[in-house]
């Protein structure tokens, strides 16, 4: 076995991390070139592995679109050591795991996690990616269908549209304009016609591009980090050959020539957006682009006011210009990024083996772990710089609505078919933007400063009372306090979670909708809080609900509690306003239209809920209610919900049980105060039901949609209400089927490119065993491949050695067995 000293370049040990962080970690330069970051941890219930490889779609040869995602697909499907097509994936899955990747513009990321005891055997089959895929002609052919079948999901997918109509729009012959997916015709026919073997011009790419100097590997394990070096060497890492790859650089996609444009997009879905693009020499950062109180978007809907928009953002931008960069602004954002990372939650193993190899080939070592949350020095010269980027002459901006349908002058994107239409901005519009940016307007100001930033960071005194679970503390007929004290994680964190029960919000559709009205208008009443609020840690959030209205706050909690007694106070005393209102009931009406145009499997899954359900109101039947609803019957409607209520509070974290009872108590009396309550009676309470199937029952429900070139098959059974045996039984039942049946119905049959089996627990309570296939053919013949499949695994099953089958038991249990790695996933589980 190599010495480490043979293969290690340069180790780097002076990575900055969280004082709250108890993992280790080493930074590794090999002598091919390959980087490495190892992370032990040795409290991990799972372990995981991330290569990333400094190759995408950008790189694909014109003539083969598509080649690099095709290449990324390949390599899963057997190597010279490994040769069996799903050897990797069900080794993974036998051991708890999971496995996948992605392919983007400039760099391809492979990953998986696994059982920590299998980390060792997983990355021996996984260096195999990158040293010797086999490639064989057999899976060739076959795989390149479930390429058109990933093309094909998407062809009537709004986003991937409009993002291939971007590409359309960059400079000719400009890399970024290729077809990044890929389908059978780009792949297969169109390359056989022009001479091109699919083989040979992946084993060409492979050979050409996968090279250790542009790779970036991370490994998540038990093991200390002598151990996980150990591995590189033992298991060939720095085999892998360095070819020398220059990195490729591009400069920008859009040039003076494909600026100064209005481009129409008529989507397929009822929708209507706004979207400017300004080519910067700077990438922004994402986390600051939320909407608050001053945002430009605020004061001007409508699809013909676009300009009008755009007219104040060019005014903000002209305010920012005048008032110069803030330095107060800086350093609260240094404060919050500093917040977040000395206090950021422990990272789920997968997550971070994925994002730290994405991240690794940029920047110094020693920042890997901090640069995202860390802003450098004050520079109001770059600032400016940047400001005198955003320009009227510097942008182009994209239309969408369906009311450009079938105009003069419209154009279909090659790809996808979108059609869109593109005009010169006139000069009147562009002498307007100009004038918007000189122009002072008296709704547009500076963020003010952010009360919500948390102070006290100390965790509270231990409870003498300990439980594993969340326990009662309070309970009587208008409410009942959970409480659970965090002595795992001990951050000064907190989540609470706020359910009021009023069975008047699901009696009936128009109750139904009336609740969703009144839940998003109050949602965008509280944009200017909730902005600051997150912007300080602390999230907000009101899930849909079917019997009343649920408030979800978590993050830190020094202010948390009077954070929430305010957002409940602003629920009590809500007065939706009459504009905004006619913008979120148009903006609901257009989605529940849209609902029909879903994927086929979300389609199969809310009509299995339709079924099923003991109470389930569907998109066609609010539509029917929808037209007459006015503001003033939303406003009444909230005064209703209160008449009569019960509150279900779960606080968690960092808290004590006194604090849990003074914030239930101050919730209780304020939405009591609120109109004439009284408590439900017990009769009132209503909990989700199901439709019990009975044994030998076997149902076909069919629909038609024409939107998707696909059909979806979902057959499920029924496993009755859910027990602790009942439970054990059928994860162990989607263990034995999820990977042969991927294996067999997408790998082998290609029937699809969504292929799925597992188990599914419904908010009724209810255990089931499920299998989902969306693909090209016809339902009929999927239904019987499916059925197929069944009766032979079944005989599988039975035959199966009883070695092998405690493999699959252990790999259960090491499922079950794994922790929340985060209080607010926690929290989730109970």
């Amino acid at each position: 076995m190599k010495m480490t000293e043979d293969i290690v370049l340069r180790r780097h040990n002076d990575i900055v991390k969280s004082a709250e962080d108890q993992r280790q970690y080493r930074g590794l330069e090999l002598t091919n070139g390959l980087k490495v970051l190892l992370v032990s941890d040795p409290t991990t219930d799972s372990s995981a592995a991330a290569m990333d490889v400094g190759v995408g779609y950008l790189m694909d040869p014109w003539e083969l679109p598509g080649l690099a995602h095709f290449c990324e697909h390949m390599l899963f499907l057997g190597t010279d050591k490994y040769p069996s097509e799903n050897e990797f994936n069900k080794f993974i899955s036998a051991h708890a795991g999971t496995t996948n990747a992605y392919t983007a513009t400039d760099h391809t990321n492979y990953h998986f996690n696994v059982k920590p005891d299998q980390l060792e055997g997983a990355l021996d089959r996984f260096v195999q990616f990158f040293l010797a895929p086999q490639f064989t002609e057999s899976a060739t052919e076959r795989e390149v269908c479930a390429i058109d079948s990933e093309h094909s999901n998407t062809m009537k997918d709004d986003r991937r549209r409009k993002l291939q109509v971007e590409r359309f729009l960059s400079k000719p012959g400009h890399d970024y304009g290729k077809f990044g997916t890929g389908n059978k015709k780009t792949l297969m026919d169109d390359a056989r016609k022009n001479g091109i073997e699919p083989r040979e011009a992946l084993l060409k790419f492979h050979k050409q591009w996968y090279s250790a100097n542009i790779m970036s590997l991370c490994i998540v394990g038990s093991e200390s980090l002598d151990e996980m070096e150990a591995y590189l060497g033992k298991l060939g890492f720095d085999a892998i050959e360095n070819k020398q790859v220059k990195p490729m650089e591009w400069e920008n996609p859009y040039g003076r020539e494909q600026l100064g444009r209005r481009i129409e997009i008529v989507p397929i879905e009822d929708i209507r957006k706004l979207a400017i693009r300004f080519p910067t020499k700077m990438i922004r950062d994402p986390a600051d682009s939320q909407e608050e109180k001053s945002s430009p978007s605020r004061y001007i809907y409508g699809l013909h006011h676009a300009e009008d928009v755009i007219s104040l953002i060019f005014g903000y931008i002209g305010l920012l210009k005048r008032t110069g960069a803030a330095k107060w602004i800086h350093d609260e954002c240094n404060k919050l990024g500093e917040l977040k990372f000395r206090f950021k939650n422990k990272e789920n193993p997968l997550s971070l083996a994925k994002k730290l190899a994405s991240e690794m080939p940029y920047g110094l070592w020693k920042d890997t772990l901090s640069w995202r949350y860390f802003r450098t020095g004050f520079n109001p010269d770059r600032i400016m710089e940047v400001l005198d980027m955003l320009t009227p002459q510097n942008m182009f901006y994209m239309v969408t609505s369906k009311i450009f349908s079938g105009q003069e002058g419209n154009i279909e994107e090659p790809v996808y078919g979108t059609e869109m239409r593109i005009s010169d901005i006139n000069e009147d519009t562009m002498n307007r933007f100009q004038a918007a940016i000189e122009t002072v307007h008296p709704a547009l100001h500076i963020p003010e400063e952010n009360e919500y930033i948390p102070t006290k960071f100390d965790l509270k005194p231990r409870e003498s009372v300990k439980s594993e679970h969340p326990r009662v503390i309070y309970d009587d007929v208008w409410c009942r306090i959970w409480f659970k004290q965090d002595d795992e994680y001990k951050l000064p964190k907190m989540v609470t979670k706020l359910s009021v029960s009023a069975p008047i919000t699901g009696a009936d559709p128009r109750s139904n909708l009336l609740t969703i009205m009144f839940r998003w208008c109050l949602r965008d009443a509280l944009t200017e809080e909730t902005y600051y609020a997150e912007l300080a840690g602390l999230n907000c959030d009101f899930p849909p609900e079917k019997s009343g209205i649920t408030l979800e706050v978590a993050g830190y909690d020094e202010k948390q509690p009077l954070f929430v007694e305010h957002l409940v106070k602003r629920m009590t005393d809500f007065q939706p306003d009459p504009l905004r209102f006619e913008v979120i009931l148009d903006r609901i009406k257009r989605g529940l239209e849209s609902l029909a145009l879903s994927q086929p499997y979300d389609l199969s899954n809310s009509y299995v809920d339709r079924l099923l359900a003991d109470k389930f109101w569907s998109g066609e039947q609010l539509l029917a209610v929808i037209e007459d609803i006015d503001v003033h019957e939303v406003e009444a409607f909230g005064k209703e919900m209160l008449r009569a209520f019960h509150v279900e509070l779960f606080v968690h974290g960092n808290a004590t049980e006194q604090e849990a009872l003074t914030l239930g108590h101050a919730v209780t009396k304020t939405l009591r105060e609120a109109s004439k309550s009284r408590p439900l009676f017990r009769n009132e309470f209503t909990p989700c039901r199901e439709h019990a199937l009975e044994n030998g029952d076997a149902y076909v429900y069919r629909h038609f949609q024409n939107t998707h070139e696909m059909s979806c098959v979902k057959v499920l059974f029924q496993a009755g209400i859910q027990t602790s045996r009942g439970s054990a039984l059928v994860e162990l039942l989607a263990q034995l089927l999820r990977e042969p049946a991927f294996n067999q119905l997408r790998t082998v049959e290609q029937l699809g490119y969504i292929v799925a089996a597992g188990s599914r627990l419904n908010t009724a309570g209810v255990l089931g065993l499920q299998f989902v296939v969306q693909g090209p053919n016809s339902p009929d013949y999927v239904l019987d491949r499916i059925e197929a499949f069944i009766e032979n695994i079944r005989e599988e099953i039975a035959k199966m050695p009883q070695d092998e089958f405690d493999k699959q038991k252990t790999g259960v249990i090491a499922r079950a067995l794994e922790k929340p790695k985060t209080l607010g996933a926690q929290s989730r589980h109970f």
